[in-house]
């Protein structure tokens, strides 16, 4: 990726983070505090981690990893996976460098998801990856609390 590309992901990963809405219908709960300027600190690591899941383990398993994630569970009771790949697939879906639009019904997270589980396409994967770096850039500019 180079500079200007990961430029203009940053700016669709800011304004994604700040678009992104609670759905809990969906298992989504909203990353940015209601004061726009706070992120929970646990999101930090899950962030970071989807980039290094999909290197180590491909996009599908690191993609039903977060998408089986529920908000407020037992064992993530702050951070909820699931809203970051929301947040991942608004990104993508607001790039208009590739054809992808996970908008459907408001259910990005699960439109990415099932999109990914049903086809073979190394530009999606490539594509998850570049917006999971500019959005973990993004989250660090921001209070973690």
């Amino acid at each position: 990726m180079n500079k200007s590309r990961n430029n203009y992901l940053v700016r669709l990963a800011d304004e994604a983070l700040r678009e992104q809405t609670a759905n809990e219908d969906f298992g989504v709960s909203r990353i940015l505090k209601e004061n726009n300027q706070d992120i929970d600190e646990a999101y930090n690591g899950s962030v970071a981690a989807l980039g290094v899941s999909i290197a180590m383990s491909e996009l599908r398993p690191s993609l039903a990893i977060y998408y089986q994630d529920k908000p407020n569970s037992p064992t993530r009771p702050k951070a909820n996976r699931r809203s970051v790949l929301d947040v991942v697939s608004r990104i993508i879906t607001m790039d208009t460098a590739c054809n992808f639009d996970f908008s459907a019904d408001g259910k990005y997270a699960e439109n990415l998801f099932r999109y990914a589980i049903s086809n073979d396409d190394n530009g999606l994967k490539k594509e998850v990856e570049e917006c999971a770096i500019a959005l973990k850039q993004v989250v660090r500019t921001y209070n973690l609390v």
